[in-house]
């Protein structure tokens, strides 16, 4: 872990004001437009009225391992006949998580990967028209969430209520498209970070909207700097080196679902690669990992630590909902970048020099924006 002290002397609270929204600038404002849409009922304190109650010594953090409600299970089940998606009921079960991590001290609470309504297993397949939008496209459209409803208000007064960090992670609805959407709500009820994934994986692509570079980015908070990811972008240098340029003290990573160890026949999908990820994530970026995902839940300390924080997916969702693990967050430098640093402006340089030559200088299909319709998504059903 980092080694400089945290301090709260009013130079610091006033740094830490000015980066936290250094962010505003980059894209359309969307956590701007995001703050705008939300009601809530604050408690007439500030973040630092909460956190100074805090023994940010001893700090602890949750990562969601428990289902959404209707979530078909076994665990590896990707038959969704009959399923029919409840994002209210979702949200109040949301909700309940969020007042158990708090109750047992957590501060800093994660969800898997679009958790809210749930992650639809049924859609990675190969079959043409793929089945899953067939008939289930239309309930998965109508139970994603759109920011300022009651529903999100809910979870944004949970956070409040509950005096805790929350790291979200939901299938987005607006106007005109589907995104798989993050957001870290502080608990003052301030949305710090709204992000779109980049580019959704697989057939995800068919379902969901790209997201944009400029929506990778962490923020400052009086706990340490954090970021989140989501699912395969852990996989993609472009995505890892620009969160990691920004120096993350805590990231949480939302996955859909982690199996048990021991399945080798799932490949990129298995625990074992899934917390490798993981792992070499809080070893390059020295940052603390919460790893949210159904079954297997695990937080990694900060750098190469043998030792983390683990629930695997055999063990009962009901009995251990989530998964804890305490640090000190008094040794997070709460630096925004490192120039001198294996991640910095100068390595970037080093990559752009060193690239190979003889690879056309093209930007190829796949990082093109990509987009699907609401209406075009709509078209696909059956039902």
């Amino acid at each position: 872990m980092k080694v400089l002290k945290q301090l709260f002397a009013m130079t610091s609270v006033l740094a830490m004001c000015c980066t936290s929204r250094a962010h505003h600038e980059l894209g359309d404002n969307m956590v701007r437009r995001t703050n705008e849409l939300t009601r809530k009922e604050n408690k007439n304190q500030t973040v630092y009225d909460i956190v100074n109650k805090w023994d940010l010594e001893n700090l602890t953090i949750a990562a969601v391992r428990a289902t959404p409600v209707n979530w078909p299970l076994p665990m590896l089940n990707k038959n969704w006949d009959g399923v029919t998606l409840d994002l209210n009921a979702t949200v109040e079960l949301g909700v309940n998580l969020i007042k158990e991590a708090a109750a047992n001290q957590a501060r800093v609470v994660g969800f898997p990967e679009v958790w809210f309504p749930g992650y639809p297993k049924g859609i990675i397949n190969n079959a043409s028209p793929n089945p899953w939008f067939e008939y289930h496209v239309k309930d998965y459209i109508e139970n994603s969430l759109v920011v300022g409803s009651d529903n999100w208000n809910k979870l944004v007064q949970a956070a409040i209520d509950n005096e805790i960090y929350v790291g979200l992670s939901f299938s987005e609805k607006d106007a005109a498209h589907l995104y798989m959407a993050q957001a870290l709500i502080a608990p003052d009820g301030e949305i710090l970070i709204h992000r779109h994934k980049l580019r959704p994986s697989a057939q995800e692509r068919d379902l969901w909207t790209d997201g944009t570079v400029d929506q990778i980015y962490a923020v400052t908070t009086p706990i340490g700097r954090i970021g989140m990811l989501s699912c395969g972008e852990h996989t993609a240098p472009e995505v890892t080196f620009i969160m990691q340029s920004q120096t993350e003290d805590i990231h949480i990573g939302s996955w859909p679902l982690v199996p048990d160890f021991g399945n080798a026949s799932l490949t990129y999908e298995s625990a074992e690669v899934i917390t490798a990820l993981g792992r070499v994530y809080a070893i390059l970026g020295d940052a603390v990992v919460l790893q949210a995902g159904i079954g297997t839940a695990t937080i990694f300390p900060a750098g190469s630590s043998a030792v983390w924080s683990q629930v695997t997916a055999n063990a009962s969702f009901d009995e251990f909902p989530l998964v804890y693990q305490s640090f000190n967050a008094t040794e997070f430098s709460n630096t925004t970048y490192n120039t001198d640093g294996e991640i910095s402006w100068g390595s970037l340089q080093g990559i752009n020099q060193g690239f190979p030559k003889y690879i056309p200088q093209k930007t190829g299909e796949f990082v093109a924006w990509h987009q699907d319709l609401l209406n075009t998504l709509y078209d696909q059903s059956v039902v």
